[in-house]
């Protein structure tokens, strides 16, 4: 900090320290405190990282699996989300069970879907190029994905 926004500091924390002292003798005491109730309290990192996880798959879903995609980017793509699948399975085993973790779930499943069937396709075809495979096949093949 410079010095003028320094002295602000001191000059702020002193008043407010003084105002507090004023109506200090006014403030009453609970007689009892309630109950804690940890049922609407989660873990703030918890949430950061589901955050984190949720913007990187949709970063690398549209970076690797867009339009235009190469064999090379999409296993990138899927070593990506075989990364968050293990990180989702330890949030399962960790944390309390959250709407936002069951999304991402759903999300990094359908995203591997998404990359397993681009994989399985060796041509371009409709929207999506692939570099690797520029040509169409003179006849199509469905790409479903077999357990």
């Amino acid at each position: 900090m410079a010095s003028n926004s320094l002295l602000e500091c001191l000059v702020y924390g002193w008043s407010a320290a003084e105002d507090i002292l004023t109506r200090l003798p006014a403030i009453t005491l609970a007689k009892q405190l309630p109950q804690w109730d940890e049922s609407r309290v989660d873990d703030s990192d918890e949430r950061v990282v589901i955050q984190h996880n949720w913007h990187e798959l949709r970063l690398f879903m549209w970076d690797y699996v867009g339009i235009v995609r190469t064999t090379k980017r999409l296993e990138r793509a899927l070593r990506r989300i075989n990364m968050l699948q293990q990180e989702i399975d330890e949030y399962y085993a960790n944390f309390r069970i959250s709407n936002n973790l069951l999304e991402l779930r759903n999300l990094v499943q359908v995203a591997e879907l998404i990359v397993r069937s681009a994989m399985a396709r060796k041509e371009s075809r409709g929207l999506h190029f692939t570099l690797d495979y520029p040509d169409l096949l003179v006849e199509p093949k469905p790409t479903i994905l077999q357990p």
